[in-house]
């Protein structure tokens, strides 16, 4: 495929290379898998379940307040990527092959909570809800 796009390149117009070199090197990353919903929904348990161990914070008021990136990593850890964006690594075998993303809940008292996951979600290849 990224062949085929290479190729493809050589005859777009310049005005049009951007969105093809974003589209090559989107075939590089993991899927995205974002999960959203209100708080308290069950989110984190959700997330928990997959991942096979309790790798995100439960809890019956919101305990998620940035997006966390849930990435593959032999060893588990965290750290901030941005104000509002974690990633957090843990040692589970799907993460090999996609990435997912808990979000604060979209009922949330602190309205930029809800705005963090409503800008998060276009990018996403995948929302469950």
């Amino acid at each position: 495929m990224r062949g085929a796009l290479t190729r493809f390149g050589a005859d777009v117009a310049p005005a049009d290379n951007r969105t093809l070199d974003d589209t090559i090197a989107h075939l590089d990353e993991l899927f995205l898998l974002v999960i959203a919903g209100e708080f308290n929904s069950g989110k984190s348990s959700f997330i928990n379940a997959l991942l096979g161990d309790k790798v995100v914070t439960e809890g019956v008021t919101p305990t998620t307040d940035r997006i966390t990136l849930l990435r593959y990593a032999a060893e588990p850890g965290e750290h901030n990527v941005e104000e509002f964006l974690m990633e957090r690594g843990f040692p589970a075998d799907v993460l090999k092959r996609l990435t997912i993303v808990d979000t604060p809940g979209t009922n949330a008292i602190i309205r930029r909570h809800e705005e963090l996951t409503r800008e998060f979600i276009p990018r996403s290849d995948l929302v469950l809800f």
